[in-house]
């Protein structure tokens, strides 16, 4: 989680936006986003996805960061290690839930 965490405000800083506006753009106040980041808390799948939309970028780009595996020509396992991680991580989210 960490790195994703890591990946998250590396793309922020990049996209030039402050936590304020990314927190407001998420529905969250900016202290909310500054717990994620900070306290290393877990992002539930969800906040994920909306995280993504407002970069822009498909999830696995985001998780991936700085590595974009579609723009390489034999990804095609490294793309799949990358769901299955992610699968992985939606389950133990789920399990959260229980």
């Amino acid at each position: 989680m960490e790195k994703i965490l890591q990946n998250i405000e590396s793309i922020r800083k990049e996209k030039g936006l402050k936590q304020s506006v990314l927190a407001e753009m998420l529905g969250i106040t900016q202290a909310g986003y500054s717990q994620y980041i900070k306290k290393n808390k877990d992002i539930k799948y969800q906040k994920l996805v909306e995280i993504a939309n407002v970069f822009e970028m498909d999830i696995v780009d985001v998780i991936k960061y700085p590595d974009k595996w579609r723009h390489c020509t034999n990804c095609a396992q490294e793309k799949d290690k990358v769901i299955q991680n992610l699968n992985d991580y939606i389950e133990v989210l789920k399990q959260g839930k229980k």
